[in-house]
């Protein structure tokens, strides 16, 4: 047979009460404990900047009733410090003492909490001058193009170059900035795209991104016979051939705007007296930049002098 047992419903009203009257007589105690809080730097002169990344917590030990200890642990605890006040070290290196930090520190804690302790001896900040230049920008490119596709201009970059600003040594360490990398895969159609700026620490830009334009056209072969032209030729300098023929690839776009007069041959026959060849070099000395040199053919001129 079980037992039952009723519990009056005024036994549970009593306890209830004995752990409030407990809490309050012990939460009106007071109890010294270690509280974090963050730091934010204030009145930072113009044309200075902080480099690195400084301290942004502080542990206090610090006295109080277990009720504004608990209020101030629960809250948005900031401590403010004036870079007025820093005291410089050398060079960018600066530094606050604690022990002379106590009392704008008490200023900034709630009512009834009293200060017994700061305990980090010293806050370390870096500060340097805060300049700025130019500088261009760089792309990461993967590209890959589909069967008989390529590029027809040179990628451009828009804007090509950023104003960077920081503080003057890291600034003398940078050179350009790099888009963030981008694979492209089996590519034929031109197009547009805007990439981020990657981020350098401590280095702010007045722009975030950048559009790079990518052109591109199905391309062809082409071929054109050019005439030979001959530098510092000697008297009764004959050639053979006297034509060669450039074998180029083009865009489908611009085939038509080649003809001879986007290309210039040209042999040196001082050059080729110098070094005792019994031949000439053909040399390309013009062409359109919408093409790509394939070859040029032939690769050697034969030549016989009539005296």
């Amino acid at each position: 047979m079980k037992n039952t047992f009723n519990i009056p419903k005024t036994f549970f009203g009593f306890l209830t009460a004995s752990v409030l009257f407990w809490l309050l007589i012990n939460l009106s105690k007071e109890y010294t404990t270690q509280i974090t809080f963050d730091l934010v730097y204030t009145n930072l002169p113009l044309k200075k900047t902080i480099i690195d990344t400084p301290i942004k917590k502080i542990p206090l030990l610090v006295k109080g009733s277990g009720f504004n200890l608990i209020s101030t642990s629960l809250s948005n605890n900031l401590i403010k410090l004036d870079l007025e006040k820093i005291n410089k070290k050398k060079a960018i290196n600066y530094y606050f003492l604690s022990n002379k930090l106590r009392p704008e520190i008490q200023k900034q804690l709630k009512s009834g909490i009293e200060l017994t302790q700061v305990l980090k001896d010293t806050i370390p900040l870096k500060i340097g001058t805060l300049n700025s230049k130019k500088v261009p920008l760089k792309t990461d490119l993967s590209i890959t193009f589909q069967l008989g596709h390529d590029l027809s201009k040179l990628i451009t970059i828009k804007p090509d170059s950023v104003l960077i600003s920081g503080e003057e040594s890291l600034l003398k360490k940078i050179s350009f900035l790099k888009l963030a990398k981008i694979n492209l895969n089996n590519i034929s159609e031109s197009s547009k795209i805007s990439i981020p700026i990657l981020k350098q620490n401590n280095i702010k830009t007045n722009i975030t991104t950048a559009e790079i334009n990518i052109t591109v056209d199905k391309f062809t072969e082409g071929e054109i016979e050019i005439p030979v032209l001959v530098k510092n030729a000697p008297k009764g300098l004959n050639i053979y051939p006297k034509k060669v023929k450039i074998i180029y690839k083009v865009g489908l776009k611009n085939f038509n705007k080649i003809n001879k007069n986007s290309f210039k041959i040209e042999c040196d026959y001082n050059q080729e007296k110098n070094s005792e060849a019994s031949y000439l070099i053909p040399k390309l000395k013009k062409s359109p930049d919408i093409i790509t040199l394939i070859r040029i053919v032939p690769e050697k001129i034969d030549f016989l002098i009539h005296k």
